[in-house]
């Protein structure tokens, strides 16, 4: 079954107030195509959930698309924190639920698994539990044990961007996995971007490396440059110099409103066309 779709294709599938699983790890393979393009669409009130988040957090709320956030971390790491998400949580214009790495691992995994929830010894004497209101504590009926119960996490579409992809779905990841593999099992549907799509004959050839799994995947996108500004390992890493044009506009009002028309509210080719064509991305960027 051939899978190929296009980007406005995967956000036809993504209605008002959907909660969007995005995959990949701070400044390490997001989907940033697929983000872009939600961003300059006409959605609203997305519930987003990430782990590790970066740009596509911060992009997303500062394009008017975001309720709220689930996360255990946002920012841009060495490069500073993220001016959109900040202000949003020191103003209270969103809701947050600040979860830990783990306990989102453990909620997509509730939800692989068909459960209400899963026990766990995590955030047991971390302010975790004082500060969040989305866990609570049981007693094992076993043995009497206090645990920490995760409610399950099921999003309706998760997002993710992978090495190579074939037309039917399945997906290699070259780098850190990250926790891609749990989005595409939670989500209802699941779509990638892929920097190439192969024919399955020589996509097979990659073995181990297919971590996401055709079962899972409602539609594909070739996307080549699909993760910039993030990394995508090991093809390219993250584009700093560009991290901190974007950092530099999203702090100021009127910077930001150009950024926007110069980077998001065009589509993907001319995105990359607008930072120089590929040819001068893969001068500065490629591994």
């Amino acid at each position: 079954m051939n899978k190929v779709i296009s980007t406005d294709q995967v956000i036809a599938e993504i209605p008002n107030g959907a909660t969007v699983a995005i995959g990949g790890s701070s400044l390490s393979r997001k989907p940033m195509a697929l983000v872009r393009a939600l961003a300059r669409s006409d959605r609203r009130d997305l519930r987003l959930i990430v782990n590790v988040g970066g740009p596509e957090v911060d992009l997303l709320i500062g394009t008017g698309k975001v309720a709220e956030v689930i996360f255990a971390f946002v920012g841009f790491e060495v490069m500073g924190l993220a001016p959109h998400f900040r202000r949003a949580r020191q103003d209270g214009a969103l809701k947050f639920q600040e979860w830990t790495e783990y306990t989102v691992m453990a909620g997509l995994d509730a939800a692989i698994k068909r459960v209400p929830f899963l026990p766990t010894h995590s955030t047991l004497g971390t302010d975790v539990l004082r500060h969040s209101a989305a866990f609570t504590t049981i007693q094992d009926p076993f043995h009497g044990e206090t645990l920490v119960a995760v409610p399950a996490l099921r999003p309706d579409v998760a997002l993710l961007h992978v090495n190579l992809a074939d037309p039917q779905g399945n997906g290699v990841v070259l780098g850190d996995g990250h926790m891609d593999a749990l989005c595409a099992k939670a989500a209802r549907k699941t779509f990638l971007s892929a920097e190439q799509i192969l024919l399955p004959e020589r996509l097979q050839t990659y073995g181990r490396d297919v971590h996401i799994f055709r079962t899972m995947v409602t539609g594909v996108v070739e996307a080549p440059w699909g993760a910039h500004f993030t990394g995508c390992a090991p093809e390219y890493r993250a584009d700093l110099q560009h991290v901190q044009e974007y950092l530099g506009a999203a702090r100021d009002g009127a910077g930001w409103h150009e950024y926007l028309e110069r980077y998001v509210y065009v589509n993907h080719r001319d995105y990359v066309r607008a930072l120089g064509g590929e040819r001068t991305l893969g001068e500065r960027l490629r591994v």
